[in-house]
């Protein structure tokens, strides 16, 4: 099988391993990871790994600037079989040829990618650009090509952007959806993907969806339980009549706070500040909190309002100061995204997927250096996700006791 899932909980070491695996490989690799800093660790400890960038020169003969992109250059590394460190932002801009430059290549991917994207235009607009011939469906599969290059205006610019990777897909007659070359995948020597609750992610979908096989690679039981005991010692989750909000099951999901009024998220920011006083007594500059981006300004709040952290935050020690956490938010899945997978027969699995994007945001904290900390989940459905989670960690912790 030569596509493995390192499937681990956090803090089980799963990068130091594979750096590791990197200063004894005696290939061509290439590692990518969610952010820089990442990518600078990677090359400060293993040796000749590079990072592609942005390179200028003049051209001898016009006197001319020459500027060379990111991806152009991760390409000419590839061609020159240079070992490399990227970011996933960078490889999510490869198209489907250039599958032919990797072939040679293993593939290290630090935490999943998002390997779909919905292309946010209505079913008039698209109906339109078929019309005026801008766009081409393949009837076999769904692919989408543009044909439109004499097209000179913004409006479809987005769209010819996400066609030039060879992967636009037209759905149910009203979705378009981009999704990465599964090319890319199917021709690396070998892939390894380092995360946790692989299972409930899209790219676990996209795999089965494309039918590319994995073999997934877990901690064992025992590992992971007392793992799960030391993170539930440590962590001090709030418990009071304050968390009445969140009752609804869809509570702080993206509609039910749009739907919210100026002083609800009033009483929302101010019942959160009281926690943080009163139940935490955290300094603001230790305090993180989240939400969705369109809401962060109305829920921002005294005590915490300089301590934005993504929702979808994931891969980073930034934020390893934060001794408090709140986390205002309910996560589902995009429902066009599930529309595309069942289009395969495929179902994600979305508490499985929620949990995880929870987990991954709470391991900014400081609970990543082993410390103790606060957290408050108004979001029944997210608290309790997080509460079974921990609960199969609780007998290993009583019976070392």
């Amino acid at each position: 099988m030569k596509v493995k899932i390192y499937d681990a909980i956090m803090g089980s070491g799963k990068t130091y391993d594979a750096i590791e695996r990197m200063k004894q490989n005696k290939g061509n690799f290439i590692y990518v990871t969610p952010f820089l800093d990442e990518v600078d660790r990677i090359i400060k400890n293993v040796p000749k790994v590079y990072q592609p960038k942005i390179t200028s020169s003049i051209d001898p003969i016009t006197s001319e600037k020459i500027i060379k992109y990111k991806r152009d250059n991760l390409l000419i590394m590839a061609n020159g079989h240079v070992n490399m460190a990227t970011t996933h932002s960078l490889f999510q801009k490869l198209n489907r040829n250039d599958y032919k430059h990797f072939m040679k290549y293993d593939l290290i991917l630090d935490e999943v990618i998002t390997p779909i994207q919905i292309i946010d235009m209505k079913p008039d607009d698209i109906n339109i650009a078929f019309n005026e011939g801008l766009i081409v469906k393949n009837e076999q599969t769904g692919e989408i090509t543009y044909t439109g290059d004499e097209y000179r205006g913004k409006f479809y610019s987005k769209l010819k952007q996400y066609c030039d990777t060879a992967n636009v897909i037209y759905i149910n007659g009203n979705l378009l959806v981009w999704a990465f070359p599964p090319e890319i995948f199917k021709n690396f020597k070998s892939v390894t993907v380092l995360t946790y609750l692989f299972e409930g992610s899209q790219l676990s979908a996209y795999f089965r969806y494309y039918d590319i096989p994995y073999k997934l690679i877990n901690t064992s039981d025992k590992d992971e339980q007392i793992k799960k005991a030391k993170i539930n010692n440590l962590l001090n989750i709030y418990d009071g009549r304050a968390n009445k909000v969140g009752d609804f099951h869809s509570a702080f999901c993206v509609n039910w706070l749009n739907n919210k009024s100026p002083d609800e998220f009033k009483k929302m920011r101010t019942t959160a500040s009281n926690i943080l006083e009163r139940n935490f007594n955290t300094k603001s500059e230790e305090t993180g909190f989240t939400t969705f981006k369109a809401y962060k300004d109305k829920l921002k709040g005294k005590g915490y309002s300089k301590g934005f952290i993504p929702v979808n935050e994931r891969a980073t020690n930034k934020y390893s100061n934060k001794e408090s956490m709140v986390y205002f938010a309910n996560r589902y899945l995009n429902p066009r995204i599930i529309d595309f997978f069942r289009s395969g027969d495929i179902e994600v699995d979305q508490e499985q997927w929620a949990l995880g994007e929870l987990l991954q945001w709470i391991w900014r904290g400081c609970i990543r250096n082993d410390e103790p900390m606060n957290l408050y989940i108004p979001s029944k459905r997210m608290r309790e996700l997080l509460q079974d989670w921990l609960k199969s960690g609780c007998n290993i912790m009583a019976n070392a006791a």
